[in-house]
């Protein structure tokens, strides 16, 4: 069996119909072996961002796809079904967004070229980024970390209050890839 790739997902912008619309067009792509708990969390907002009003809560989780795939043709794949769900390119990163797909990890591969780094940079720091990776691949060594996945998230045990698990989202999510 290839080495998990791993993808992190959120939308705040009708995210449950986004989310399912580009987790089908994904799966319809590359096979989806797996979706995490979803979680809703809050908007990250930037101090310096013109946006100062409350932002809608995301939908974030992961997913899991067969392995085998070049990072650079599939981050093009993902910027293509975010680009059909909506997503304007070139908005800052804190901007409200109907789809994101960022590929987290790729096994315990490391890769920086073109923009994008793998693993992402983002894992410990951020609870609804490790949290659900941990729970797709415990065991995975993050190649930069040296640590399996399951004591990265642990580093958040007791800081995931703003981490609310959704279960009507988990399960919609779901139930598109067991179809």
């Amino acid at each position: 069996m290839n080495s998990p790739v791993l993808i992190a997902f959120g939308a705040n912008i009708a995210p449950e119909e986004n989310l399912a619309a580009g987790i089908a067009r994904l799966h319809a792509t590359v096979r989806v072996r797996a979706i995490s708990t979803v979680y809703r969390t809050p908007a990250l907002v930037d101090a310096n961002a013109p946006i100062q009003a409350p932002l809608p809560d995301f939908l974030n989780g992961a997913l899991c796809i067969e392995g085998g795939c070049e990072p650079l043709g599939l981050r093009e794949l993902l910027k293509k079904i975010e680009r059909e769900q909506g997503r304007q390119p070139g908005q800052p990163g804190w901007a409200p967004r109907p789809l994101d797909f960022d590929i987290a990890l790729m096994g315990e591969a490391r890769f920086d070229q073109e923009g994008l780094t793998i693993p992402d940079p983002d894992i410990p720091k951020r609870d609804f980024l490790a949290v659900p990776l941990a729970e797709l691949a415990p065991e995975l060594i993050h190649p930069l970390l040296g640590e399996p996945m399951v004591q990265v998230a642990a580093r958040f045990l007791g800081h995931t209050a703003s981490m609310r698990p959704d279960p009507t989202a988990t399960a919609r999510l779901r139930a598109i890839i067991s179809l």
